[in-house]
């Protein structure tokens, strides 16, 4: 049973749950004058504009995708070294490149239709 809303020419408003939806009048609430149905489908139109690539927030996933190869080429030059090396700024350089990504056009997840 929904709960639809009743409006008198007073300009009351009265909320009922009703069995029938053909229910068009019923008795105001408050002044006893007949209330009418008011409409149940109120349209809200609102829209979003996409933020252009190079422009948007690095997003999380492609930062950690750029980190952990950086991590992985460190330690594969630390291998071939045979000593420890110097640890680069790697969140830094994973910034750059999760950003020149996104520059070039790599699809995200937001892109895809």
């Amino acid at each position: 049973m929904p709960i639809l809303a009743f409006r008198c020419s007073e300009g009351h408003l009265t909320e009922k749950l009703v069995r029938s939806q053909d229910l068009q009048e019923i008795p105001c609430g408050t002044c006893s004058g007949p209330a009418s149905r008011q409409s149940v489908y109120r349209v809200a139109v609102t829209g979003f504009a996409r933020v252009p690539v190079d422009q948007r927030e690095i997003r999380m996933g492609a930062f950690n995708e750029a980190s952990a190869e950086l991590a992985y080429k460190h330690e594969r030059a630390e291998n071939d070294a045979g000593r420890p090396l110097p640890t680069p700024p790697l969140w830094q350089t994973a910034k750059r490149k999760a950003r020149r990504l996104q520059q070039m056009g790599v699809k995200d997840s937001a892109d895809l239709e």
